[in-house]
């Protein structure tokens, strides 16, 4: 098999994103409802749209450049038997681009394969701007300064397009499609739980997601199951606002610190599970 062929598959199987719902866990959403479906959910008067406004974000982050700490996280990565399988690299900060104060987010793993995340999205709104995956062929990371991707996914979104190219060595795929104008893109969820007011949610409210590298929106089902106390990897007890989040063909899981700095301290990928382990942050 060749490499682009090995690198291809990796990525497309990892991209799945949350292929599979986490096993043992059930969305809270009514027995009647499918996972993910707006049956059920859309009509429901418990159900609100969630839509990123200045009231549903924490105080400290109304000035778009001060009030944003940049930070640097590291995360274990865990199978399903508990096991370590790898770790994960997550680092926010703050950009200007064409006078507009912008997020961007990297996200460096070594498990299931070795590749690069970025993302920038608008400060103000947290609208995505743009975002990219890189694949390497190498055994582990961290990814050297120098090295070249084997393979390059990338996305911008236009007004309510997003538009993908696919880049190898000597093939490149390229395609777009339309998304919710209130649509936020997948891989930004670890910045808006961390900004957001997550205790103030409704118990049961509707997101509007994209993930551009799987040629599909959602309409995701974010249910407010309260708080929860846990140990992360880095040995410390947190008291969390547990999250949980059910997609059209999974669910997934986000535990959020209830008091500063108001981290993602756990989270679930299909069957793998994050847990915070170091945080390298200058606060």
């Amino acid at each position: 098999m060749s490499l682009n062929a090995k690198s291809t598959i990796a990525v497309v199987g990892a991209i799945a994103l949350v292929a599979l719902a986490h096993p043992g866990v059930k969305s809270r959403a009514q027995d009647s409802a499918q996972p993910g479906s707006l049956s059920g959910v859309a009509g429901s008067d418990d159900v609100q749209m969630l839509e990123l406004e200045p009231s549903l974000m924490r105080p400290e982050y109304a000035d778009l450049v001060a009030g944003f700490t940049p930070r640097s996280l590291v995360y274990i990565i865990q199978g399903p038997d508990g096991a370590v399988r790898g770790r994960m690299t997550l680092s926010m900060s703050t950009t200007v681009a064409n006078g507009e104060v912008r997020r961007e987010l990297v996200k460096e793993c070594d498990f299931p394969f070795v590749g690069r995340w970025r993302l920038v999205v608008k400060a103000s709104s947290l609208s995505p701007v743009e975002c990219s995956l890189e694949l390497y062929n190498l055994v582990s990371k961290p990814i050297p300064n120098d090295a070249q991707p084997v393979e390059t996914w990338s996305a911008k979104y236009y007004y309510d397009l997003v538009s993908v190219a696919i880049e190898s060595e000597d093939v490149g795929t390229f395609f777009s499609f339309r998304h919710p104008m209130k649509a936020y893109d997948l891989e930004e969820l670890y910045l808006i739980f961390s900004q957001m007011e997550v205790e103030q949610l409704p118990h049961r409210s509707v997101l509007f997601v994209t993930a551009p590298f799987r040629y599909r929106n959602y309409a995701v089902l974010v249910e407010r199951l309260g708080r929860e106390s846990m140990y992360a990897a880095d040995a410390e007890k947190h008291v969390c606002e547990h999250l949980c989040l059910t997609f059209s063909d999974s669910v997934q899981e986000f535990f959020v610190e209830t008091l500063p700095p108001h981290r993602i301290v756990k989270f679930t990928l299909g069957e793998l599970t994050y847990t915070l382990l170091e945080d390298n942050t200058e606060y």
